[in-house]
């Protein structure tokens, strides 16, 4: 009889052990490696929470630098832009300096075609634009 208990004492302490083990930490009972290490739950959610942060920091950072390289051609694109605009001004002003200059020259020709038809004498063309000069008339 002494051997029947002995035997079961010693089966109930296996059992009570095998359970205590599969409690215990060392079990892989999916509580991962802080509870592996013996370390509290609170560790790996803190360890979550920084990797989460340093995620969101490193994607902001990417984000920043696409913004800046996104500046920088706009940047380029309104300098260009200007430079067209300051293109097309320039065009223009010489567009108008030429007009302004044929019209002059127009009617200086038609002016010596005038004279050449009145059959002027040379003093009395010297006298005519004397006398313009004087009046400011053209």
């Amino acid at each position: 009889m002494k051997k029947l208990l002995t035997l079961a004492l010693m089966l109930s302490f296996a059992f009570t052990g095998q359970a205590v083990m599969a409690d215990g930490h060392g079990n892989g009972n999916g509580k991962g490696k802080g509870k592996a290490k013996g370390k509290p739950s609170f560790v790996d959610e803190k360890h979550r929470a920084h990797a989460e942060w340093k995620r969101e920091k490193e994607e902001e950072k990417e984000y920043r630098k696409r913004m800046k390289k996104h500046d920088k051609d706009d940047d380029r694109d309104d300098d260009i832009w200007n430079r067209r605009r300051d293109e097309e001004a320039r065009r223009d002003e010489r567009k108008r300096d030429d007009e302004r200059w044929e019209r002059t020259r127009e009617e200086r020709s038609r002016r010596d075609e005038s004279r050449r038809r009145e059959n002027r004498s040379l003093g009395q063309i010297i006298l005519e634009e004397a006398t313009r000069k004087r009046t400011g008339t053209n």
